[in-house]
């Protein structure tokens, strides 16, 4: 189970450089500026304490004076925070508690009420600084009445500690965190009751401040909560209707950006020429159209962006309700085709149903009648059909009134089209479960490597002249928003068992069935470095006996005790061995192997971990995985195990 964490306070007291030290890496940006340098919320995870941990950062969410940033903000927080927290982390830099400090503290209580004093950690920062924490509480009243509010839940970090000393601090962190869930139960973020305590804060700072009317027509239409929430949930959705969100997406170069401040109406995104993409990440702005707020995210290249699907769910969660694939008349081609494979990779195939096709630089045509232009791109007219003919023309030559319009009604063709969906927007593509099959002969340390698979101790592992793992087991893991799913096996090798272990032979077989998910599982044979004996030959013949004979082609080699290869290299390992046999495996897995110390801990076990589940992750994703193994008769399977053990080692003797 994930621990979910959501960082608050004002700018400046150390939210991000917290996150980081939490995750133990650099994935919020920090640094010491007089600008704010986190303006928008960022959702980011990790393995910490053998924990699945994600934390949420945000901006200053209280200072704004300005509406609709307050509302844009906190509704991408709650949006991000669903369904529930295990602690809100109110971050306090020592020796710098402020009149902002105590504002952020109160803003707390109306936004996310007055249940979230019961879920709230205070996290002082520069804890760097000499003196004791306790003593420096007790003689500030300031800080004495914050910490009493909170319930007395506090602690301080040094983020510039050594890694044992983050250890340290961010063990005693989870500790209260569950010490918080285990009285009081996670924090559920009920969109529905947020919305209104919001809108109660909004309305309550725009008396406070004198808000012109045009403001105030704005707060009547923030962020909502999203349908998918309602559907994962039962909760119910926002009364306000829920802010438009629009993704500019297409190939590199095509002017995403310019269209993009076209329709905010003002010079946001960043447009110059460049032979490198000027976009480096999705930026979003909004705006107030005819009552409807509208935000426009721009976005990066995305075969040049690494973290393209996290970097929209960071920006668009749940997701958009409209793309707006920007593409100039005359240049659709192959790699427009890639962009849209990737949205259809990352939403699925309903993400047509959201699109519609903006064609730029009318003014380059020659000829005026746009149809017979058309009709000479088979790809895009065929692509136009399948969008239901929502398409929509940019002439930059146009005049002001002339481009106004032209905003106005490509704007407008939105709203219809989002309207036919029902408000919804276009979900992310729920992920498949990747399952992992450890298989081997006994001994190898399979148990031991799910359990770095795994991030925690689910599998018995210990040197035993016996066999330890006897029959399959299962654990669980969330590893890249996608759920992992490890299966540890015994020996699936009769002739490594004892003579009446035949039914248990049959279970395993039973077990890896059942488990056995087509297009999702990958198997990965678990090797000692150094010891490859007659029973891992005869492993591997019996591996084929019951999963196929092609069941190599789809497979990982992992070898375990990476530690006796001390300074030497892993490939040179591989590369430079003489035994055929073992080149013969890796040939035959297509080359994929990678090794484990399984004696490592914390970031050095979670890298060994991301190694593997990438590689997994890149079999399934290319179409390489295993296709269902035959028709999984068990009783025939099982007859050829018995029959055939001898045959098998010496056809295994004549290939080898």
């Amino acid at each position: 189970m994930e621990v979910r964490l959501l960082l608050l306070g004002k700018r400046g007291a150390g939210k991000s450089a917290t996150g980081n030290s939490i995750l133990g890496k650099a994935v919020f940006k920090s640094r010491f500026s007089e600008q704010p340098v986190t303006r928008s919320c960022q959702r980011e995870s990790g393995i910490t304490q053998g924990r699945e941990v994600v934390v949420i950062d945000t901006p200053d969410l209280f200072s704004s004076i300005d509406d609709i940033a307050f509302v844009d903000n906190i509704k991408c927080c709650l949006e991000l925070s669903a369904p529930s927290l295990h602690a809100l982390l109110l971050v306090v830099s020592l020796g710098n508690y402020t009149v902002e400090d105590r504002q952020t503290a109160e803003h707390i209580q109306k936004v996310f009420e007055e249940k979230a004093r019961r879920h709230t950690i205070i996290v002082f920062t520069r804890k760097d600084e000499d003196g004791s924490l306790e003593d420096y509480v007790k003689n500030n009243t300031s800080l004495q009445d914050l910490v009493q509010c909170f319930g007395g839940q506090y602690c301080a970090f040094n983020n510039k500690a050594s890694k044992d000393e983050n250890d340290a601090q961010v063990k005693e962190l989870l500790g209260k965190v569950k010490y918080l869930v285990e009285n009081n139960g996670p924090y559920a973020v009920n969109l529905r009751d947020e919305d209104r305590s919001l809108q109660d804060s909004v309305n309550e700072d725009t008396s406070q401040h004198s808000m012109n009317e045009d403001t105030s027509q704005r707060k009547d239409h923030p962020h909502g909560s999203g349908e998918q929430h309602q559907q994962m949930t039962g909760w119910e959705p926002s009364p306000w209707p829920p802010a438009l969100k629009v993704l500019l997406v297409g190939k590199r170069g095509v002017g995403k950006s310019a269209v993009g401040n076209s329709l905010l109406g003002k010079r946001v995104f960043e447009t110059r020429y460049s032979e490198k993409p000027v976009t480096q990440r999705c930026m979003s702005e909004s705006r107030i159209w005819r009552e409807r707020q509208v935000l426009i995210i721009d976005t990066p290249d995305f075969s040049s962006s690494k973290d393209i699907e996290q970097d929209l769910v960071n920006n668009t969660y749940p997701g958009p309700h409209a793309f707006l694939l920007v593409t100039p008349l005359g240049s659709f081609n192959e790699k427009d085709d890639m962009v849209l494979s990737t949205i259809q990779r990352i939403f699925g195939d309903k993400f047509i149903e959201y699109m519609i096709i903006l064609l730029t630089r009318e003014e380059d045509i020659e000829n005026p009648d746009l149809e017979k232009f058309l009709a000479r791109s088979k790809r895009l007219k065929e692509l136009i059909n399948k969008c239901k003919n929502q398409y929509s023309v940019f002439n930059y030559r146009a005049t002001e009134e002339e481009k106004q319009c032209q905003v106005d009604k490509l704007l407008q063709e939105i709203v219809s089209m989002v309207q036919q969906n029902g408000d919804k927007p276009c979900t992310f593509r729920e992920k498949e479960p990747l399952h992992i099959i450890l298989v081997g002969k006994s001994g190898t340390g399979k148990s031991a490597s799910g359990n770095t698979i795994l991030g925690s101790p689910e599998f018995r592992s210990q040197l035993k002249a016996q066999p330890v793992t006897t029959s399959c087991h299962v654990g669980r893991r969330t590893w890249n928003g996608q759920d992992v799913v490890v299966m540890d096996t015994p020996a699936l090798c009769q002739e490594s068992r004892a003579e009446g272990d035949l039914s248990q032979l049959e279970t395993a077989v039973k077990d890896c069935r059942s488990y056995y998910k087509e297009g999702s599982t990958v198997l990965v044979l678990v090797l000692q470095l150094g010891r490859i004996t007659t029973e891992d030959k005869k492993a591997v013949g019996e591996l084929e006996c019951i999963f196929g004979a092609e069941v190599m082609e789809y497979m990982i080699v992992l070898f375990t005790r990476k530690e006796d290869l001390e300074t030497g290299k892993l490939d040179d390992y591989v590369n430079n061995t003489n035994n055929k046999y073992l080149k013969n495996i890796i040939a035959r897995c297509k080359g994929r192997y990678c090794a484990f110390n399984n004696k490592e801990t914390g970031q050095a076990r979670e890298d060994q971990a991301k190694e593997l589940l990438t590689m997994a992750s890149e079999v399934i994703k290319g179409g390489g995985q295993h296709k269902h193994p035959r028709t999984w008769n068990v009783g025939k399977i099982m007859k050829n195990i018995q029959e055939k053990p001898s045959k098998l080692l010496s056809n295994l003797k004549e290939r080898f």
